[in-house]
Order: C-alpha cells, then sequence, then structure tokens
C-alpha cells in the first residue's frame, strides 16, 4: 500500500483508526459542535438509506444481514 511508505505510517496500526479516535481527532481539529452536526448527519443518512429499501429487506426471526456504510466527508464536513 502506498501509505506504507509515508513518514507518519504507524506500523502497528496501519492508516486505520477506530470510529472512537477518529471522532476525537475530528473534535479537536473542528470542534465538538461540529463533529456532533456531521455524526447526527450521518445517522439521518443511514436513517434514510435503511427507509428506502425497507420493503425488500428480508425480515425474518430467525436470521438478519449486516449491512456497512461507507461515508466520504468533505472539506466542509457534508457527509
Amino acid at each position: 500500500a502506498i501509505q506504507k511508505h509515508s513518514d507518519d505510517y504507524n506500523a502497528n496500526h496501519g492508516g486505520k483508526l477506530s470510529l472512537r479516535n477518529l471522532r476525537l481527532h475530528l473534535e479537536a481539529v473542528y470542534g465538538l459542535a461540529a463533529i456532533d452536526k456531521l455524526f447526527e448527519d450521518i445517522g439521518w443518512i443511514i436513517v434514510h438509506s435503511l427507509k428506502a429499501c425497507q420493503n425488500v429487506i428480508i425480515n425474518d426471526r430467525h436470521c438478519f444481514e449486516c449491512y456497512g456504510y461507507d461515508i466520504m466527508i468533505d472539506a466542509k464536513l457534508k457527509p
């Protein structure tokens, strides 16, 4: 991976942050209020996307489906 050649690369965890550590970093850079709004906006993206496909999601009490999201954030903290 390209990031392995960076001076900032950490061999223990690579370039990945836990969600908690990402949030702490963003709060330190942008402030608590901005990051609270960002995470609220991300939450609503997830809610609206699930509502959009709720009629085709399997509803079976004997199994479940896991959904994952990749959210891109621009320089203005807009997901």
